[in-house]
């Protein structure tokens, strides 16, 4: 049977990539579906752990229950005189705890509420716990036991069983500044950690005797959140413009530190089970980072028009809850776009150099006209020929057009926004040979953005051997011809950038020379060292990446080369 024509694949550089990533994708379709105003700052939100579209707030003297579906209050508690903070569901989700600044601790019922006389919501518990504000409420694993964290920086353990205000233990000035963050294992029902402004984040066990901690690490700055991560290997503070992993399964070791942010980094909230970090700050980005391909790297960023002091995220990823100043919004992931779907689509069938859509493959319904006017249906043997729907470009590729697919190629809509798909047809040029003669006899129209691209591109890795073919064929068939004086200064110009490439390389090769030498003594002195082979076995040999080199056609002066 014969083959439909197969669209000639895009060259993707890093950017297209992130650009199509799974991760991408996926984040892509959260959109906002509400902002609600609230009497003050958002100071929390949380979400309750088996209802992912319950969601908790508090706002100076107001804590509100929100049902995310419809984007409406469920229930408004108003029986406070001060601010609230801190609010935090049980891992049932039937009950919702809450600090305040007179240092009391109430729990709700957040399924069964019992009403006062007036109508407003009446708590189940209310503990007298600390003598200065609670900004941070956390449930053990069991839910049994409450674990409060005042600013006085005493942790005191309750049990919510229990109608008295006597605290089961007391951790009394482990803190010297105010507490302002806290969680709880998901594994033990003792191990808990807490994070200060006094910059320490410390371990805690509930068993243990005395008033020490576990462990204790210094961010650096203030503590504005912290988490323990899945396993309780691992804990991640976040402090003025850092996001620190320290191995508190190795004595406290500073893991990795993240830099996304350039202003202090107020909340942080894990993801997709855990596989996944969010934080926000007060640049107004909220930032995703991956947690489980051991790089940590960032895997998409929101830009959000205020700034974020309190974030968080439903256990499905469905939700998210945004608190900037006194303003809520509440975000939802949609369901898969079409577009999504047809590039997964036409991922597994090789994506051709422009969006397209799979025909169907079932035949067409044809029926026969029979005599006295009835029709009858006639059935196909054989089944269509998959197709694709081709753009403009792969039709004039598959006529062999290569003169005037160039042309288009090098028309302002491609050649300054999608390399990826000049690369790749270029690329299916040169395999068939054509690269010459869909070069020659251009005018100037042409082989000017033709080495503009070339100037910006060349020095990509990704694009580099077939640029590098193009430049050659290039050379070889205007070198020896009279050109314009624009195209000739432009010629120079290729010439003194591929030069500055090669001194460039030349002297990183040098500082590797040199490092290496460093790095020897280094070891040396320190009786470390490690034969070369060996390390090289272990290390792998030492890589170093240039930056790719970007030309600004537009500024070039004649006198002393750039602006």
């Amino acid at each position: 049977m014969a083959e439909p024509y197969k669209p000639a694949a895009r060259v993707m550089g890093e950017k297209m990539e992130r650009r199509f990533s799974k991760d991408v994708l996926y984040w892509r379709r959260v959109e906002r579906l509400a902002v609600f105003q609230e009497p003050g700052n958002i100071s929390s939100t949380a979400f309750s752990p088996t209802d992912s579209s319950m969601m908790a707030s508090t706002s100076s003297v107001k804590l509100s229950v929100y049902d995310s579906t419809i984007c409406e209050p469920l229930v408004t508690y108003g029986r406070f005189k001060h601010a609230v903070f801190g609010a935090k569901f049980r891992q049932d989700g039937k009950l919702l705890a809450v600090g305040d600044t007179e240092g009391k601790v109430r729990l709700f019922s957040v399924r069964k509420q019992s009403a006062t006389a007036d109508g407003r919501k009446a708590p189940l518990r209310t503990f007298k716990a600390h003598e200065s504000a609670v900004h941070t409420v956390v449930f053990t694993r069991s839910g049994r036991t409450l674990i409060t964290m005042g600013d006085e920086g005493c942790i005191k353990i309750w049990d919510i069983a229990e109608t008295n205000s006597t605290p089961l233990k007391v951790f009394s000035a482990v803190h010297s500044d105010h507490i302002r963050c806290g969680d709880a294992s998901r594994l033990s029902d003792h191990l808990f950690v807490s994070g200060s402004y006094d910059h320490t984040a410390k371990v805690w066990n509930t068993k243990a005797e005395g008033n020490d901690a576990l462990l204790s690490v210094d961010h650096g700055s203030p503590i504005e959140q912290i988490l323990l991560l899945p396993g309780d290997a691992f804990i991640v503070t976040a402090g003025g413009q850092l996001i620190k992993f320290w191995n508190i399964a190795s004595g406290g070791i500073l893991h990795h530190t993240l830099h996304h942010h350039h202003k202090t980094v107020t909340s942080l909230c894990l993801a997709t089970k855990g596989t996944r970090l969010l934080s926000g700050g007060l640049d107004k980005r909220l930032n995703v980072f991956s947690l489980d391909t051991g790089d940590y790297k960032l895997i998409h960023s929101f830009s959000l028009p205020a700034q974020i002091l309190t974030v968080s995220i439903s256990s499905n990823d469905k939700f998210i809850a945004i608190g900037m100043g006194n303003l809520l919004q509440i975000s939802m992931r949609g369901e898969p776009k079409k577009l999504e779907e047809s590039l997964k689509a036409a991922e597994a069938e090789n994506a051709g150099l422009e969006y397209h859509k799979k025909m169907p493959s079932d035949a067409p319904v044809v029926y026969q006209l029979l005599r006295g006017g009835n029709t009858e249906r006639v059935e196909f043997s054989a089944s269509r020929i998959p197709q694709a729907k081709l753009g403009k470009i792969d039709l004039l590729l598959r006529r062999f057009k290569h003169w005037k697919a160039v042309s288009v190629l090098f028309s302002e809509k491609y050649y300054k926004s999608r390399p990826d798909i000049i690369v790749g047809a270029l690329m299916q040029i040169y395999k068939r040979g054509a690269l010459t003669v869909a070069l020659s006899g251009r005018k100037s129209d042409t082989i000017c953005p033709i080495l503009s691209f070339l100037m910006q591109n060349f020095f990509r890795p990704e694009y580099l051997h077939i640029l590098l073919e193009t430049i050659t064929v290039m050379c070889d068939i205007y070198g020896n011809e009279n050109i314009e004086q624009k195209i000739a200064k432009m010629f120079s110009k290729l010439h003194r950038a591929v030069q500055r490439e090669i001194e460039i390389r030349n002297k990183l090769a040098e500082l590797r020379g040199m490092l290496g030498m460093i790095i020897q003594v280094s070891e040396l002195n320190t009786g470390k060292f490690v034969d070369n082979e060996e390390d090289n076995a272990v290390f792998g040999e030492v890589v170093v990446t240039p930056i790719p080199f970007v030309m600004d056609t537009n500024g070039w002066n004649k006198d002393n080369g750039f602006l």
